[in-house]
């Protein structure tokens, strides 16, 4: 993912392998350089690019927020 930023769009996880569309909405699509295609799975590289982008756009600084250091209480609090 060259590009940084909230404005950045970040193709989900299972996107298409070429566009990054989910298979329920692919159809078909077109997209250079491979021009029309159906939905294909992503590689394993492409996948753990996009949640590792997802994961860093969690906080300001880049940095991933780890689910362990995630305070729980105030989810709680009320209940």
């Amino acid at each position: 993912m060259p590009a940084k930023g909230l404005d950045v769009h970040i193709p989900s996880p299972g996107g298409c392998r070429w566009c990054g569309v989910e298979e329920r909405q692919h159809m078909q699509r077109w997209k250079p350089p491979v021009g029309w295609h159906t939905w294909e799975p992503p590689t394993l590289e492409q996948r753990k690019e996009r949640m590792q982008a997802r994961r860093a756009r969690q906080r300001p600084d880049g940095q991933a927020l780890s689910a362990a250091i995630i305070p729980l209480a105030p989810y709680f609090a009320g209940r």
